[in-house]
């Protein structure tokens, strides 16, 4: 049956999975991909195409600096009351999913390897190291716990280096996929890997809903509406990253977006836009505007957000200000009159984008393990120990449990074709 399905599926493929893997964007430093900028910012609005997959937005750096070209910082205009600095509202801590003793595992003698599909040093690699070191502690018999790593075509080499080969009862195999992978086999993009039956997913640990918010320069417009009515400039990184698909999205449902592509990072588009280079930022994050104090003090006014609201943004609604800002959905829907496909596409993608390290079982693995395995990861990601040690290297720790993700993959791959054409049409060729 699955040689048949990927068959049809490699018959039918509707993209050109190499020709955008060079673009492929995680800020997670060492070999994980980065965005590939243009050598220098170009203004463009292209009809996108169906494409690869959906992205995962760059985590800024705290305390990067801007560029050294840049013009001083504006002098920010009518200045809020003082007030602290934001501070992320805290998500609870799911509890870890207990085993029956009688379905336990006893892992002695048993090796675990865990598969990164990037090199040594970067994001994923770093994550899977710090987890194999706890995952040890959460099995019974203490089980070596060893991290390999086979880079290549977006982690699919990885993804195949464990679906292809039979169980054995000494090894249990893990592997660290990026979420694009997932959904480019899902949208059709991707020959021998079936995403909804070749694996089972134990979960994400750096589970975030998306914050990303949007603000214009407060001399060109003052509220939602002054913005709606003018066309601006809005900066962007590459093609295919989550401020990409968002602003995509946007332009296709009717916000006035004029795109500025070609900004080397978060930073990049920050400094522009204090520099007055580009209109509109996507990056006006409680995290950017720590960095940007100016910002909320008048410089900006903040226009929608993809999912959380800023605690800037509610800050200055409790002082009477931003009545208008709501979510980017809300405000399609509500002025622009979106329609239920894009709205749909829309949740999609941001469900898609909360997390981008997704690890995952090869299908062939007895149910007992993965059971076993599910929770322990669940208790490694929930631990107090573990989130020590990622926050103590400034990695977001959020968990999303193999139920949750394998519910997500399910869901997604059932959207309606029209919803998935809107999706694929997100992203360029």
């Amino acid at each position: 049956m699955r040689t048949a399905f990927r068959s049809a599926k490699k018959a039918v493929s509707l993209f050109a999975l190499a020709s955008i893997l060079a673009m492929l964007a995680i800020a997670c430093g060492g070999d994980d991909p980065d965005p590939t900028p243009t050598s220098a910012p170009q203004q463009a609005a292209p009809t996108p195409t169906p494409a690869e997959a959906m992205m995962e937005e760059p985590t800024p750096t705290p305390g990067e600096a801007m560029a050294e070209t840049a013009a001083p910082t504006p002098t920010p205009g009518e200045a809020m009351t003082e007030t602290a600095a934001p501070t992320p509202t805290p998500r609870p801590r799911p509890t870890p999913t207990p085993i029956p003793v009688e379905e336990q595992v006893d892992f002695s003698g048993k090796t675990v390897q865990i598969t990164v599909g990037y090199a040594p040093g970067g994001g994923f690699d770093t994550f899977a190291r710090i987890f194999a070191h706890h995952l040890s502690d959460e099995l019974r018999g203490n089980p070596n716990v060893f991290v390999s790593n086979k880079p290549g075509a977006n982690t699919l080499v990885a993804v195949r280096s464990v679906i292809d080969k039979d169980y054995r009862d000494n090894q249990v195999d893990i592997v660290v996929v990026i979420s694009t992978l997932i959904q480019q086999s899902i949208l059709g993009g991707v020959s021998e890997f079936d995403a909804a039956n070749d694996l089972v997913y134990l979960g994400a640990p750096d589970y975030t809903p998306s914050d990303q918010t949007w603000c214009i320069r407060s001399d060109l417009a003052g509220n939602l509406d002054e913005y709606l009515a003018g066309s601006y400039t809005l900066g962007q990184i590459g093609r295919v990253d989550t401020y990409a698909t968002s602003s995509e999205w946007a332009v296709q449902v009717g916000f006035p977006f004029e795109r500025v592509f070609g900004y080397t990072g978060t930073s990049d588009m920050d400094a522009a836009f204090n520099r007055r280079e580009i209109d509109i930022t996507p990056t006006c994050r409680d995290s950017q505007v720590a960095q940007n104090p100016e910002w909320a003090e008048g410089y900006a006014t903040p226009l929608f957000y993809t999912i959380m609201e800023p605690e800037w943004i509610k800050a200055g609604k409790a002082e009477g200000k931003y009545e208008w800002v709501k979510s980017i959905r809300e405000i399609a829907q509500e002025r622009l009159s979106a329609g239920d496909d894009y709205l749909n596409a829309f949740d999609a993608l941001m469900a898609a984008a909360a997390s981008s390290r997704i690890y995952a079982m090869p299908a062939q693995t007895p149910g007992n393990i993965v059971n076993e395995m599910r929770a322990a990861f669940e208790r490694v990601v929930s631990s107090d120990d573990f989130i020590a040690d990622m926050k103590s290297r400034r990695y977001d720790v959020g968990l999303r449990t193999g139920d949750q993700y394998q519910a997500q993959v399910e869901s997604f791959a059932g959207l309606p074709d029209e919803t998935l054409d809107i999706i694929r049409g997100l992203f360029p060729e």
